[in-house]
């Protein structure tokens, strides 16, 4: 697992701000890309039949990442990529729980023995891109990951969790099929646009401590 780690200057006074973390990214050779990314097309049109959550100003829910209402993305609350049956689905989710165990002791955590999931996938086409967002800032936030399906010259680019406005300090990272990587939760990211006839196809989840909906799984 090959790891960014992204962290302040030391401080010279104490209320200087302050912030380390990693992002991790890991090769999953098990995995069949190919397979995985005919079956998640298959899979969209039905996806997107699901309900669509809005706000309190009647604006679809897409988790900030500006793909509308007419995508898997907006559906994430809907359902659970992780409890359909696919043997490339399978080997993902083995993945996620080795990827995890990886990332935790390079951090020195504690992998805990029972941890949530929920899981959803992305679908770009031409000139669409994710916009910054991140997934949670709460105080019970965790780890959130992506899996690379089919991928074209895209990257993803995490950014500083201060001054994310005037001068962002950002980590680039470029998207290759067969790659997960692991960030924790409250990290803004966003992608490079996607210039590509075929589609762009990822993997997102959040892992939790705590079942915090019904899509929250344990993994």
């Amino acid at each position: 697992m090959k790891f960014r780690r992204f962290y302040s200057q030391p401080p010279v006074s104490p209320y200087a701000p302050m912030w380390d973390f990693r992002v991790g990214t890991s090769l999953c050779e098990d995995i069949d890309t190919n397979s995985l990314s005919e079956f998640l097309l298959s899979k969209e049109k039905d996806v997107k039949k699901l309900p669509t959550f809005f706000d309190s100003n009647n604006v679809a829910i897409d988790g900030y990442t500006g793909l509308g209402s007419n995508s898997t993305t907006s559906k994430f609350q809907s359902y659970n990529l992780l409890t359909w049956s696919h043997p490339e689905i399978k080997k993902l989710r083995s993945n996620i729980a080795k990827v995890l165990f990886e990332y935790n002791g390079e951090c020195d955590v504690k992998t805990p023995d029972e941890i949530y999931i929920t899981c959803w996938y992305n679908v770009l086409r031409f000139g669409q891109k994710i916009k910054p967002h991140h997934h949670s800032l709460e105080r019970d936030c965790y780890l959130s990951g992506h899996f690379n399906v089919q991928v074209n010259d895209t990257s993803t680019v995490y950014m500083s969790p201060i001054n994310q406005i005037n001068d962002p300090a950002e980590i680039d990272i470029k998207n290759n099929a067969g790659d997960m990587t692991l960030f924790p939760s409250y990290i803004f990211h966003y992608t490079t646009p996607h210039y590509s006839f075929k589609p762009r196809i990822t993997i997102a989840f959040d892992l939790n401590l705590f079942k915090l909906h019904d899509n929250f799984i344990p993994l």
